[in-house]
């Protein structure tokens, strides 16, 4: 048979060597040098977000939530000012970062607590539904 324990500490090894030279490419490619400073807090906490929205578990998860969090931050700065002026409410540009911050904190209570799988079960779901969508069984 199969030893669990030498299974799991060698999928272990092979995924901590492939996040390691990820990082390290991501470094050199998209920072041009390394520096502690780039590696903040920040973005450590969006990054566990990304899996977070995305989904935990899945692969498809983290597409999804990578591109939640790029794209959610976008539509906010273009979309927030807007909808508030309809309601008579100015908001700086300082106000929408922090209604981003605000959003993307009940965004992840929510994921945490009524959809652990995120956004890639979502999808599924939906992908399910319209499959069978003219004729449900």
């Amino acid at each position: 048979g199969i030893r669990p324990m030498y299974a799991k500490l060698s999928a272990f090894a092979v995924s901590s060597f492939i996040i390691g030279m990820a990082g390290a490419l991501w470094a050199f490619v998209h920072l041009g040098a390394w520096e502690p400073a780039a590696f903040s807090v920040e973005v450590s906490f969006r990054l566990l977000f990304m899996v977070i929205i995305g989904g935990l578990g899945s692969i498809m998860g983290g597409f999804f939530g990578a591109a939640f969090i790029v794209v959610l931050p976008i539509v906010l700065n273009q979309f927030l000012p807007a909808l508030l002026g309809v309601f008579g409410i100015q908001i700086s540009t300082a106000g929408v970062s922090h209604a981003e911050l605000m959003i993307f904190g009940a965004l992840i209570v929510w994921f945490l607590i009524v959809e652990p799988h995120g956004l890639a079960k979502l999808w599924s779901t939906a992908k399910q539904k319209l499959r069978l969508w003219p004729f449900p069984h």
